[in-house]
């Protein structure tokens, strides 16, 4: 009985870590991500042709969006 809660105690342990890491990281990836796309915003202009996580991104939004509204309806109707 004790080692299964010994076990329980770990996981939730090392899953509180891997919590904090991601939480900690988030920034500086937010961050990296805003820099490369105001790169990509540069190259494009200079040589002339759209940038592609524009459209990427857009679609990959819409599509989040998209998902969250239906995680929500069901939410809601099996409630």
């Amino acid at each position: 009985m004790w080692t299964l809660r010994l076990l329980a105690l770990l996981v939730l342990g090392v899953l509180g870590v891997v919590v904090l890491a991601v939480r900690c990281v988030r920034p500086v990836v937010n961050y990296l991500a805003t820099r490369l796309i105001f790169l990509e915003l540069w190259a494009a202009q200079r040589l002339g042709r759209p940038p592609v996580s524009g459209f990427i991104g857009a679609g990959i939004t819409d599509e989040f969006v998209a998902e969250f509204h239906r995680a929500r309806q069901h939410a809601t109707a099996n409630a």
